[in-house]
C-alpha cells in the first residue's frame, strides 16, 4: 500500500491543465480550473472527460439509476480506502476547505463529481464538470469535525459520515485517525452543521469551517494552500475575505 507525501498536483498542468487539453476549451484569469464550457453537460460527456485520463487508476462501470461511475484499484489504494481521507491532508484556501493529495486522479476526484458507497462495490466516484475546493458537507462540535460527500444530483446514495478529533482534522494523511465507523451515528448527532455555503455555476459547496475556528482549536494556524484565482462566477476576493 502506498504512503503519502505532501503535493499540489491538482494545480498542475497534470491535473486540470490535462482536462482543459482533453475537453478542448480555455480559461482565462477569471476562471479556475476547467469548467466545461456551457451551462451544463450530460453524464455522458462527463464519463468521456475522464475515461481515458482515469482508466490507468481504476474500473469505469455503470449503475443503474446512477450512471457510470468509477473505482479506484484496490491494489493501489487498498481495501480501507475513504476518499478525502486517505493519502492526503485538509488544507484551507482562499474557497474553503480541499484536499491535497499525491494521487495521480486526485485533481479530478476530490475536486469534481461526487463519491457515494454501494454494497457491492464500496466507495464509487460519480464524474461531474464543476470544479469545487471540495465536495462534501460538514459537522462541527463534541469535540469532532467530520464530512460527508454531497448526493449525486437527483439520486438517494449511501454517502457516510467520517468523523476525526478536531485536533487532528489537519494531520497528514488524516485517514491515520479516523474514527471509527459503528460511531458515526453517535458523533452525527453530537455535533452540528457548519459552513457556508457557496454557490457555483450548477451547483453549491460547503466552505466548511473558518481557518479561525480550527485554528483556535489547533493552538497554530492552519495549512494553507496558495492563491487561488475564483471559481467560475465567483467574484475576486478582497483582503478580508481571502484571510478567512
Amino acid at each position: 500500500m502506498r504512503t503519502w507525501k505532501p503535493s499540489w498536483r491538482w494545480l498542475r498542468a497534470g491535473g486540470a491543465g490535462a482536462l482543459l487539453a482533453v475537453v478542448g476549451c480555455a480559461t482565462g484569469n477569471e476562471q479556475f480550473g476547467p469548467q466545461v464550457k456551457g451551462s451544463s453537460t450530460t453524464l455522458s460527456s462527463s464519463v468521456s472527460i475522464y475515461r481515458d485520463l482515469l482508466s490507468p487508476y481504476g474500473d469505469w462501470f455503470e449503475l443503474p439509476e446512477v450512471g457510470w461511475v468509477w473505482k479506484p484499484y484496490e491494489e493501489q489504494v487498498g481495501r480501507d480506502f475513504v476518499p478525502y481521507a486517505s493519502f492526503g491532508q485538509w488544507r484551507l484556501s482562499d474557497w474553503g476547505w480541499t484536499f491535497d493529495t499525491d494521487l495521480e486522479w486526485g485533481w479530478a476526484a476530490f475536486h469534481y463529481g461526487r463519491w457515494f458507497v454501494t454494497p457491492a462495490h464500496g466507495w464509487v466516484w460519480w464524474p461531474d464538470d464543476e470544479w469545487a475546493p471540495s465536495w462534501v458537507d460538514w459537522r462541527w462540535g463534541d469535540g469532532h469535525i467530520g464530512w460527508q460527500p454531497q448526493p449525486v444530483p437527483g439520486q438517494q446514495v449511501r454517502r457516510p459520515w467520517t468523523f476525526v478529533a478536531s485536533s487532528d482534522f489537519v494531520s497528514p494523511d488524516v485517514s491515520r485517525f479516523l474514527v471509527p465507523p459503528d460511531q458515526e451515528a453517535t458523533l452525527a448527532s453530537k455535533t452540528q452543521p457548519v459552513g457556508e455555503r457557496v454557490m457555483g455555476r450548477t451547483g453549491q459547496w460547503n466552505a466548511g469551517p473558518t481557518g479561525e475556528e480550527v485554528a483556535q482549536v489547533l493552538g497554530e494556524p492552519v495549512p494553507r494552500t496558495g492563491p487561488l484565482a475564483p471559481p467560475t462566477g465567483q467574484p475576486p476576493l478582497t483582503g478580508s475575505s481571502a484571510s478567512r
